[in-house]
Formats: structure tokens, C-alpha cells, sequence
């Protein structure tokens, strides 16, 4: 009962389609082609309406149109200008839309034709920059744990090491190795890995950090009470801590990681070094006796 419109959308035949509703039961009519390009600021994800399933956001040349619900692509032989579908224009293009079916099309029944000054706007792009972010938000990167040699106790119960000796310190291997993750958005995917460069000692006695290239070794009785570490993780304290507060020294352990990322567009890149810390406390004794424990 409504009065004659214009066609706005032609079949793959050729015949107009048009979209009515009734009191009863009002349908959604088609929503209008938007005036923005094919990088439209819509995120990146591609879904049907109806199911709300994912989908992909390209079919070869064509991409999603989110709001027509089909893949749009400017028809590689266009009608005449004369045609209907052209709505009397002499500019724009005519793109064909396509649905939808996972394979389960029939020839001629899979989408229609329609004019527009501009392309229909497809999916904004995903940054995999972004996802690589995303994906390094979801891993525990592990703090260092905080071996040391000597590592006895006084009297009072205070750990201690010893002034002038090689003190060994180490991380336990677990925390001292590669670790990815991967996240994924409108059929992009980026994969992050954190890998752990070096292993630092900050003394606690105003000296200078220290490092070694890989965790380090505990050490072990067949080593010898004085040795050096054979990894080179360690420090040798110049003077006690009697004049540290409370007679001791807080040493920091410290793992710096690398962050690089990979993706399905073929970028990759790197994210900012990532550094994990845990804090031991001890006394840094002068003692003449051989440390054995």
C-alpha cells in the first residue's frame, strides 16, 4: 500500500529487490551504502547479523560491508548507464554484493547489484602492532629467583655472604626462558615473544649493576668455596655492611626480556625491553673462617 520508490538494489539478474514491512511484523529495511571509502573506522570484526557468527573480512577483491551484510566489490563489466541499476547517475560505480553462504549458494540467487558515489565502507584494518600489544598483555613474564653463594647464617639468623669473595648469584632456569602468546582480530593474527637476554645483580652496596648473559649456576660443593662462578654471574663485595642499614645490604635481581612480534600480514616488529626484579636482604660479613655451608 505504499507508494512506488525507486529501486535501489538489483539481483544478479537483474530484477529489482525491494524490502517491505508490515504492521505485524516490521522487518529491518537495508541500511544506506555510508559516503567513506573501503578503510571504514568500524572495528575490525566481520559477523552476521543473525548469528552473530564471525566471519572472513575478504573474499578475494571483495570485502565485508558490515551494514549490507554481504562482500562488496565495483562489478568488473558495469551495465550500461541506461540500465536501471545506474538510478539515472553518470558518475560513481555499480558494486556487486554478494552473500554470505559458506558454499551453499545456488547461481543467480547470491546477492544483488547497486549504484554508489563512493566505496562502501569496509572494515577498518587491524593494526597487528595492536594485537601484538594485546598478546603480551596476557603472559606472566616471571620475576628471577635469588640463588646466591656464600649464603650462610649468622648466629642471629641473617643470611650473609662474605667481603672479597666471588658471590655467585642465579635465577632458577624456569624463569630464565622464551615465553609467546598470540591474539587475533578480523582474521588477523599477531604472535609475541618474550625472550629473556641477561641476568643482572645489583649489589645494594651503591656499585653498579652487573650482568651475565643467561642465568646463571648454583653452586654446587664440587665447585669450591672460593671459585669463581664459570658463568660469570658475580660479585665481590669490597667492604662489610656494618654500616649499611641494619648492618645489611638489599640486593636486586634483575631479568631484562627482548619483546619482538611476528603476524599474518607478514609485519613485524619489536616492543619496548621488559625488565622483571625481585630483592634479597644480607649482611655482608668479614669472617677467616672457610665457608662450607
Amino acid at each position: 500500500m505504499a507508494d512506488p520508490v525507486a529501486c535501489q538494489q538489483f539481483n544478479s539478474l537483474g530484477i529489482c529487490v525491494v524490502e517491505v514491512e508490515s504492521a505485524q511484523q516490521p522487518r529491518s529495511r537495508p541500511v544506506a551504502v555510508g559516503s567513506g571509502g573501503g578503510g571504514g573506522s568500524q572495528e575490525a570484526s566481520c559477523t552476521l547479523d543473525a548469528t552473530g557468527a564471525a566471519i572472513p573480512c575478504q573474499e578475494g577483491p571483495s570485502w565485508w560491508v558490515q551494514s549490507l551484510q554481504c562482500y562488496a566489490q565495483p562489478m568488473l563489466e558495469p551495465p550500461p548507464k541506461d540500465s536501471p541499476v545506474w538510478s539515472g547517475h553518470t558518475d560513481g560505480t555499480v558494486y556487486l554484493c554478494t552473500f554470505y553462504t559458506d558454499g551453499g549458494a545456488f547461481p543467480g540467487t547470491n546477492g544483488f547489484s547497486f549504484w554508489s558515489a563512493t566505496a562502501p565502507a569496509g572494515p577498518a584494518a587491524v593494526d597487528p602492532a595492536v594485537l601484538a600489544e594485546q598478546a603480551l598483555r596476557t603472559l606472566t613474564v616471571p620475576e628471577p629467583t635469588t640463588g646466591r653463594y656464600p649464603a650462610g647464617t649468622m648466629r642471629d639468623g641473617r643470611a650473609f655472604t662474605v667481603v672479597n669473595a666471588y658471590t655467585w648469584f642465579w635465577t632458577d632456569p624456569a624463569s630464565f626462558r622464551a615465553l609467546t602468546a598470540r591474539a587475533d582480530a578480523g582474521g588477523v593474527w599477531a604472535e609475541v615473544t618474550v625472550t629473556p637476554t641477561a641476568l643482572s645483580f645489583t649489589p645494594g652496596d651503591g656499585a653498579g649493576a652487573v650482568s651475565c648473559s643467561g642465568p646463571g649456576a648454583a653452586w654446587q660443593r664440587g665447585d669450591g668455596v672460593w671459585a669463581p662462578s664459570p658463568t660469570g654471574c658475580q660479585y665481590r663485595y669490597p667492604h662489610s655492611s656494618i654500616h649499611q642499614p641494619d648492618e645489611q645490604v638489599t640486593a636486586t635481581y634483575g631479568i631484562s626480556w627482548s619483546v619482538a612480534w611476528t603476524s599474518s600480514t607478514g609485519a613485524s616488529g619489536t616492543l619496548p625491553d621488559l625488565t622483571t626484579t625481585s630483592n634479597a636482604t644480607f649482611a655482608v660479613a668479614e669472617v677467616q673462617a672457610v665457608v662450607t655451608g
